[in-house]
């Protein structure tokens, strides 16, 4: 990675996003042309991001590498129709969810049972996180992929519009129907933890 970094050291600019962007757009043209390095480089940086995405939509890590290898796998063969001023990571998120809405439509949902902890553990981080877990398991995969590209990546919605190849006036209405249909949701259970 040594010849990948003094490349970029090189790159004309006055440095921070705009001498990252010409780096990034550099690695991704000589991956296109077969560069294990490059690729090596482009895996390494955005793999975590890709694998919390895929984890977020399918709830299941075994399911997520599988889908987020797949996402590489697709993003690596089809480097050729990446275009620039899309943003390499936009264009990865939204192979990653078309990915995982495959793998979604491949499966049966399962039917969970959503439990909310007592008010003696609303402290409890895990409980909470486990709560919130179970509760996106109920919205319809392509909410939720708007919810948690927006509210855990911070895409903005342009860019996620991008990404799910929806207008951004889709966008708009299902991060709307998202959170209040997970507001209905919290506030059912945790009306039914206090009658536990």
């Amino acid at each position: 990675m040594a010849a990948h970094v003094a490349t970029c050291e090189g790159l004309p600019g006055a440095g921070g996003a705009q001498q990252t962007d010409a780096c990034e757009l550099a690695t991704v043209a000589r991956a296109a042309r077969g560069d294990p390095e490059a690729c090596s480089w482009l895996l390494s940086r955005y793999r975590g991001r890709v694998l919390r995405l895929a984890t977020m939509i399918l709830r299941s890590a075994d399911e997520a590498e599988d889908a987020a290898q797949e996402s590489f796998i697709r993003a690596f063969r089809g480097l050729s129709s990446f275009r620039g001023p899309l943003g390499f990571y936009t264009w990865l998120c939204r192979i990653t969810v078309r990915t995982c809405l495959d793998h979604q439509r491949k499966r049966r949902p399962p039917r969970l049972e959503v439990r909310a902890p007592h008010a003696g553990d609303a402290e409890d981080a895990a409980v909470s996180r486990l709560v919130v877990q179970a509760l996106l398991d109920q919205l319809s995969a392509p909410v939720r992929a708007a919810l948690v590209l927006r509210e855990v990546d911070g895409l903005e919605y342009q860019e996620i519009a991008r990404v799910v190849g929806v207008p951004v006036g889709t966008v708009r209405s299902r991060l709307h129907s998202a959170r209040a249909r997970f507001r209905e949701l919290y506030l059912d259970a945790m009306q039914e933890a206090d009658r536990v």
